[in-house]
């Protein structure tokens, strides 16, 4: 909590190594009343090294010429860290950074990717570096978020005996500061929106015309006078007609807090107050459909002589080491018409 409040790339505070310091104090006890709910721990990294050696084997038996593969998580705020695995690989004749966020914001794939730059800037280190970045827009991404809701939608409509039009669906993302995107230029909320549009676009070839659906923002974390995308999943889920509510959180590929919690428990509690019945869809986790984008993600980017592609920076960008960071993984920090 303290270096989440600390991480000048996640949100800028007046003397913040104190402030931080002083918000995680505070937020710490709630943080663990959470995780009591949850039976003490979080599943992610558990479910990550899971995926990671799925993904490894599926690549070793795919592409021999490239083995041995290893996939291991790395962590901005907890362990193991970035840099831990960075250290643990020195000797691998490759390394890519695989960003796991399918939609780039500065505060998830930048801050992680600029604290990997930090432990890496000036260290001797002989694997070649690359990065896989911003991933929202491809059509086989698209297609899985349609198939796990199609899934999931049917199952909701025969066990409750509902019609398409009796279920609201409600995409949750995890939210930003308004200013973030309105004025220093974080495309963050645009990505958002666009995958929302195109998972709706699949979902109405397959046949689901009927239901209605809305974007929704989750998880505010930071000072109260803060203005923050709106609206909130709170808000939507209170305004809600229909008679259930089916949940997609569209901004996570793993389980963790924020959908087994916050979603599954404390929205829950706020949709029983106004809908007859409360469903979620799934997140990847271990579905194999998951499992085989990641393969086709790397061995895209093997493929393409592993270069990186990161999102270039904001247009009012005051992040410290945005533009450098860019730089030292080979991406253009600013776009080609710039």
């Amino acid at each position: 909590m303290k270096e989440l409040f600390q991480d000048r790339e996640l949100l800028k505070l007046p003397a913040q190594k104190i402030l931080g310091r002083f918000i995680a104090w505070r937020r710490t006890p709630f943080i663990q009343e959470r995780y009591e709910e949850l039976g003490q721990y979080s599943p992610t990294r558990k479910l990550m090294e899971g995926q990671g050696e799925a993904i490894a084997g599926k690549l070793d038996a795919q592409y021999p010429e490239s083995a041995p593969h290893a996939c291991v998580p790395g962590f901005r705020y907890a362990v193991p860290r970035t840099g831990e695995m960075l250290e643990k690989f020195k000797h691998a004749e490759r390394v890519v950074l695989f960003s796991h966020y399918p939609q780039h914001s500065c505060s998830t794939s930048g801050s992680s990717l600029c604290d990997a730059y930090r432990w890496l800037n000036g260290e001797e280190y002989s694997p070649n570096l690359s990065v896989i970045d911003r991933w929202w827009d491809r059509d086989d991404y698209t297609e899985l978020w349609a198939e796990l809701i199609e899934r999931k939608f049917e199952e909701f409509k025969k066990e409750n005996s509902l019609e398409d039009e009796e279920i609201r669906i409600i995409y949750s993302a995890h939210s930003l500061p308004e200013a973030y995107c309105l004025e220093k230029g974080d495309k963050y909320n645009e990505e958002i929106e666009g995958t929302i549009t195109r998972v709706e676009d699949a979902l109405k070839k397959r046949g689901m015309t009927n239901h209605a659906h809305a974007l929704s923002w989750q998880s505010k974390v930071g000072p109260k006078k803060t203005k923050w995308l709106s609206p909130s999943t709170p808000d939507v889920i209170h305004a809600t007609k229909e008679k259930a509510i089916l949940i997609v959180p569209i901004a996570f590929t793993t389980d963790h807090i924020e959908t087994l919690d916050e979603i599954d428990i404390e929205f829950r509690e706020e949709a029983e107050k106004v809908v007859d019945h409360f469903a979620r869809v799934d997140c990847f986790n271990l579905e194999e459909r998951f499992i085989d984008l990641c393969v086709r993600l790397v061995a895209e980017h093997l493929g393409n002589d592993c270069k990186s592609e990161i999102r270039p920076c904001c247009v009012n960008c005051v992040g410290d080491d945005c533009a450098s960071m860019r730089a030292f993984f080979g991406s253009s920090p600013v776009c080609a018409t710039s």
